[in-house]
């Protein structure tokens, strides 16, 4: 018994001593765990990045030995992390081949040379063979240099996370059909800032024809970065884009570029979009401050694009010469979505925003002295609190709504047979309008103010589905200001203040128009001193409108035969000549 109570004891005894021995194995994992953990931080911590400066590889950087071979071998022995370091001096290269993971550093200067200078760019062949940085297939790389190159300055492919910064790069500035600066294609989050680049392609010199020479050319890229730099004097456009997305274009200096200073063009993939375009200057380039076309869609791509306080200078000029483009604003064309606010175009040919065939589009607190054109058709426009020459619509327009609110402007010019579902003009102010308003839709003036000096007088309504005028200030100096013909219908004229020569208002007889509590005066200056003017009154209501005629002119004058329902009017000067018009009172 004792026996197998010293064997239960013994057993209890070795148990315990195999549990104390498992614990502290296990203390001295948690130990080795910790203490590796430790060392792999430190090693990371430690770890120096070098910088391999490509004259420790015999470059020499004299301007006459070929360096391309040097160089490329600093390159090729940079590790993750690394820095190759161009010092001062002139170096002669051909073509050099980034790899991932390393930043260039250029102090002196790259100075491309190639044996044949033979390619051309063109739409078949858009790169050259011999870039001076070419990569495919790259991550995290970084440059930043100097050069002056014979083809492109930088051709990057399907790569990640590419940053160029405080670079200066000149190209040739003799050739007719030059590659681009820096190009990419199918780039993921590029960065290009405070960089200078200039004379790729020849400078423009006609107006009617231009050639190759981009400074910053993205195709099918995406998270794309261009800030704070300086693309001036190129052959075609300073920023360039086609089936690209999410882009920030951001304080840049673009001039004196052959083309548009940015283009936006698209693809068949229909991704382009989330475009933010703020801050930039955008002068003397020979096309558009900035064009966004797309010819691939049906109906307008919404795109979510801002423009933003830009300011935008002579643009749409060669040597003095008019081009076919040139807007001060933007050119946008089947396009929807997009916002322009807080922009300033001055001395551009073209009109400060061109819009054909676009969906939605706000503009808001621009100025330009030039106008707005709208071409073929849109969903819905609004112009808030612009400043411009003019909103003109072209013949045959077809729309669904066109809001202008709070703008200043010469005038608007609409055409004869455009088809607009809701044209609303509120707060405007018409230093010399001229409205011409013959269209398929419906008006309502609000609180505008119009003056016109035209020989036709402010406003014509020729034909209208529907028209409401509601407090708005109007005189005209030499002629009618309102002129309403036979075929407008549910004309309504309430609370406005009209002053005229001749007569404020000539009605041709159109069906069941209303005037109520209007203020009209005649001033001198005509060969009438009349308020209202009625041929052949077709069921005319007035009622409680305020009238100062000329003293020996009549004030309200009915010509021919017709109803009018009449109540309450107040004439203060002038007299009432009602012919053989039936008056009814309501």
């Amino acid at each position: 018994m004792s026996n197998l109570l010293i064997f239960k004891k013994g057993k209890i005894y070795l148990l315990l001593i195999n549990i104390s021995l498992l614990a502290l194995t296990l203390n001295s994992c948690n130990i080795s765990t910790s203490e590796k953990s430790k060392r792999s931080t430190e090693e990371i911590t430690s770890k120096k990045y070098q910088t391999l400066n490509v004259k420790n590889f015999e470059a020499k950087g004299d301007g006459i030995v070929d360096d391309t071979k040097p160089i490329q071998a600093a390159i090729n022995a940079a590790k993750n992390g690394d820095t190759v370091l161009i010092p001062e001096g002139h170096f002669k290269v051909q073509t050099l081949i980034l790899k991932s993971d390393i930043s260039i550093k250029g102090v002196g200067l790259l100075k491309q040379y190639l044996a044949a200078d033979t390619q051309n760019y063109s739409r078949r062949i858009q790169n050259s063979s011999t870039p001076l940085f070419f990569g495919r297939n790259l991550k995290n790389v970084s440059l930043n240099f100097r050069a002056e190159t014979r083809n492109e300055a930088l051709y990057i492919s399907k790569s990640n996370h590419i940053k160029i910064s405080y670079t200066n790069i000149k190209g040739n500035a003799k050739k007719i059909k030059s590659f681009p600066a820096l190009l990419f294609y199918e780039c993921n989050s590029i960065q290009i800032d405070h960089s200078n680049v200039s004379g790729y392609g020849s400078p423009r010199l006609s107006a009617k024809t231009y050639q190759a020479g981009t400074a910053i050319r993205l195709l099918s890229c995406t998270n794309i970065t261009i800030e704070g730099n300086k693309l001036q004097y190129n052959g075609e456009n300073g920023i360039f884009m086609h089936g690209s997305s999410s882009a920030l274009i951001n304080n840049n200096l673009i001039s004196h570029n052959g083309m548009s200073a940015i283009q936006i063009g698209f693809g068949k993939t229909k991704k382009e979009r989330d475009f933010i375009i703020s801050n930039n200057i955008l002068e003397h380039n020979a096309a558009d401050a900035i064009d966004i076309n797309n010819k691939i869609t049906p109906a307008p791509l919404v795109i979510d694009c801002f423009i933003k306080n830009n300011k935008s200078f002579h643009n749409g000029f060669v040597n003095g010469e008019s081009t076919v483009d040139g807007s001060g604003l933007a050119t946008l064309v089947n396009v929807s979505g997009v916002t322009i606010t807080d922009n300033e175009s001055n001395k551009s040919n073209r009109p400060a925003l061109y819009l054909d065939n676009c969906g939605d589009i706000i503009a808001k607190h621009n100025k330009s002295d030039n106008k707005v054109e709208i071409v073929n058709g849109f969903n819905k426009i609004t112009l808030q609190e612009n400043v411009f020459d003019a909103i003109t619509i072209l013949a045959h327009v077809k729309g669904k709504s066109l809001h202008a609110i709070g703008n200043e402007m010469r005038t608007l010019l609409l055409p004869n047979s455009i088809s607009i579902d809701s044209l609303v003009l509120q707060e405007n102010k018409l230093m010399n309008a001229s409205l011409n308003i013959n269209m398929q839709g419906n008006l309502l003036m609000n609180k505008n103010i119009i003056n016109s000096n035209a020989p036709s007088g402010a406003i014509l309504l020729v034909n209208i589905n529907s028209a409401q005028l509601d407090q708005n200030q109007i005189k005209s100096t030499r002629f009618y200001a309102i002129t309403i013909r036979k075929m407008a219908k549910k004309v309504n004229l309430r609370h406005n203040v009209i002053q005229s020569v001749d007569a404020c208002i000539y009605d041709e007889g159109a069906e069941n128009l209303t005037l109520f509590r209007n203020k009209l005066h005649s001033i001198s200056g005509g060969k009438l001193n009349r308020t209202f003017i009625s041929k052949n009154p077709n069921h005319l209501k007035m009622k409680q409108n305020e009238h100062v005629g000329g003293k020996s002119d009549n004030s309200i004058r009915f010509e021919g035969t017709g109803i009018a329902f009449l109540s309450k009017e107040k004439i203060i000067s002038g007299y009432p000549d009602y012919g053989k018009v039936v008056i009814k009172k309501f």
